[in-house]
């Protein structure tokens, strides 16, 4: 059969930063035991380790798949025919600058869960080192990097567009360790290796065996706006710092803009999400986040770059969305979207000096400036539809500076309309959510564009009209359920409304009453339903577990039927109460969070 596992891989260097992992190759091996079910649930924190050479010989013939991350962290490994679906080891070799050498690392057991697609039997695997296993991949390889964001003091609002450059204390003679330029969310990384700063020369003396760090920050102009001394490189924090440093560096609020001219307007983001690159947006598409096979729901932060000017004069934009067929063709036509369908988006801050008092530390203040915003705050102009990007362009004047933040709208995808509630009312737990006659839900498809053009109603001005950006499919589901029951056979609680299905029950509760004893057979019924449904798990809390369950099967959109012990005999369960939880992944984004799991649980006592 032709299963796919769909991997990106990426390692945390701090809390906040984190990089995808490249020139990575990736093997998976058949995983040997009776423990499966335990070992895929350990976080992989606890099972990460370097292999030997021996270790790797013993499973070279238990070898799945095999392939290395692109630039993204990504690959599609097809696994060996002969694979059954069950559990398999996850390994990495990452390589050295000289990539003679290279180390093995065993990351995790997995157990996936499967689903069936056109293009064979998919599973999805997106997954972040932590920092204290990503650094320490980092220290074999030889391999250094800072990782930083330059923002406001006092509103820690980030600062885009200038220098930072890293410097290494020495005793003679300092080392540059790199620069970068900060990006819109005001962040930067600075790569380099040992040779950076133990080059080897008289005058490079290290009193304490690291770097010693401290940082210059540079406008565009070239003009100096943070200048820290080198003795910053010997206090504490900054002195003999790892292969992973993070730091956070803060400037007052009078910080020039950048200079340069306007850039082009464009529509490049859902969210955090590239459409182009980082969902699955060609026509034809799947319309998912690439890397974890989401929709989108709920209200998306369309953004990219919005400049003040545009054609030689004030610019103006709207976005249009239009229903597309699961293939891609047109099932409407364009249709602009509407003020009333705009959420409240911050689209920059207004800055303005305006010291409270001589010699206020931080005299420019800042304040929202929106689009459908709330009452009393500063709203960009909308003119039949169209929304005119704010034009204040000096601080020091009393009408201030617009500064931009690159949002463009949030888009209300609920108010796109056609979304149809399914009443699960009757619903016996165990079963398909379409026994009851209603059908599986299907996500929609959506094309989205951004038009822009020079403010002006002169026919010149109206020829300056052009669209800057679409994405050409995006999958959007806003279907809710209604009337779920949870947990039916033990104080059942009706759900009136939730995005996806999560019921369990157990079998012998459902045919003997709900208080009825547990003696020595479990069967732990379930159903869980959505389009885009992603992992679905049973565990079960009480003396001595957690316990574990195996489960059925998915098929596309559902998973459902009874759930059975895995490694635990039940005649065995000391007399006490348990709990069973289903616990059940939607795939599902807005773009910049995710929903929770939902859950379902249910009681029992053990005699």
């Amino acid at each position: 059969m032709n299963y796919i596992l769909r991997l990106r891989l990426c390692g945390y260097t701090c809390d906040e930063c984190y990089e995808p992992l490249s020139n990575v190759t990736v093997r998976l091996y058949s995983y040997q035991g009776s423990d499966a079910a335990t070992v895929a649930a350990a976080d992989p924190k606890h099972t990460f380790a370097q292999l030997t050479q021996p270790q790797l010989q013993e499973k070279a013939d238990r070898l799945l798949a095999q392939g290395s991350l692109d630039a993204e962290g990504r690959i599609d490994l097809h696994l060996d025919d002969l694979y059954d679906g069950g559990a398999f080891d996850v390994d990495i070799e990452v390589f050295g600058q000289n990539e003679r050498d290279s180390f093995a690392l065993h990351l995790t057991t997995l157990a996936p869960t499967w689903r069936q697609t056109e293009d064979g039997i998919i599973a999805v695997w997106d997954h972040c080192l932590s920092s204290r296993i990503w650094c320490y991949i980092r220290s074999l390889i030889d391999s250094w990097v800072i990782c930083g964001q330059v923002v406001f003091c006092e509103t820690q609002r980030p600062i885009s567009g200038v220098k930072v450059t890293a410097f290494d204390r020495d005793l003679l003679q300092d080392d540059t360790l790199g620069s970068a330029v900060t990006d819109i969310n005001g962040q930067f990384r600075i790569e380099y290796t040992r040779a950076d700063f133990r080059p080897g020369t008289w005058a490079d003396i290290e009193l304490i065996g690291g770097p010693d760090v401290y940082f210059h920050v540079h406008h565009t102009s070239g003009a100096p706006l943070l200048i820290e001394p080198p003795s910053k490189g010997r206090e504490t924090g900054r002195e003999n710092i790892g292969h992973c440093f993070c730091v956070t560096l803060c400037l007052g609020e009078d910080v020039p803009p950048p200079d340069g001219d306007y850039p082009p307007p464009v529509f490049t983001h859902v969210g955090s999400y590239n459409h182009q690159t980082q969902i699955d947006s060609a026509p034809g598409g799947t319309g998912l986040t690439s890397a974890d096979s989401r929709a989108f729901y709920g209200s998306i932060r369309l953004n990219g770059t919005l400049p003040k000017e545009f054609a030689g004069g004030q610019m103006e934009y709207r976005f249009d969305v239009r229903e597309l067929h699961a293939d891609g063709t047109p099932l409407t036509g364009w249709s602009s979207v509407d003020i009333a369908q705009i959420g409240r988006t911050v689209i920059g801050q207004l800055l303005i000096y305006a010291p409270a008092f001589p010699g206020d530390p931080n005299p420019i203040k800042s304040s929202d400036y929106t689009v459908n915003g709330n009452p009393g705050e500063l709203e960009a102009t909308v003119v039949d539809g169209w929304i005119r990007v704010p034009q204040e362009s000096d601080a020091f004047s009393p009408s201030g500076y617009f500064q931009p933040n690159n949002n463009q709208i949030v888009l209300n995808t609920v108010s796109l309309g056609g979304w149809t509630d399914i009443d699960l009312t009757g619903l016996v737990t165990g079963n398909s959510s379409t026994s009851t006659g209603q059908a599986l839900a299907q996500n929609r498809y959506f094309a989205l564009r951004m038009r822009v053009r020079r403010v002006g109603n002169t026919p010149a001005d109206l020829a300056t009209e052009q669209v800057a950006g679409i994405c050409q499919q995006i999958a959007i589901n806003n279907t809710q359920y209604t009337n779920i029951l949870h947990h039916p056979a033990w104080m059942p609680e009706n759900v009136p409304v939730a995005r996806g299905v999560a019921m369990v029950d157990i079998q012998q509760l459902m045919v003997g009453g709900g208080c009825v004893g547990i003696g020595n057979d479990l069967d732990v019924r379930f159903t869980a339903a959505h389009p885009t449904l992603g992992s679905v798990s049973i565990s079960m809390s009480g003396p001595g577990g957690p316990y574990s369950f195996a489960l059925p099967g998915a098929v596309p959109g559902e998973r459902f039927g009874t759930a059975t012990p895995s490694g635990f005999v039940v005649a065995n369960l000391a007399p006490c109460a348990y709990i069973v939880t289903l616990s059940v992944q939607l795939l599902l984004t807005t773009g910049d969070s995710i929903p929770d799991n939902i859950n379902d649980q249910i009681a029992f006592c053990k005699v």
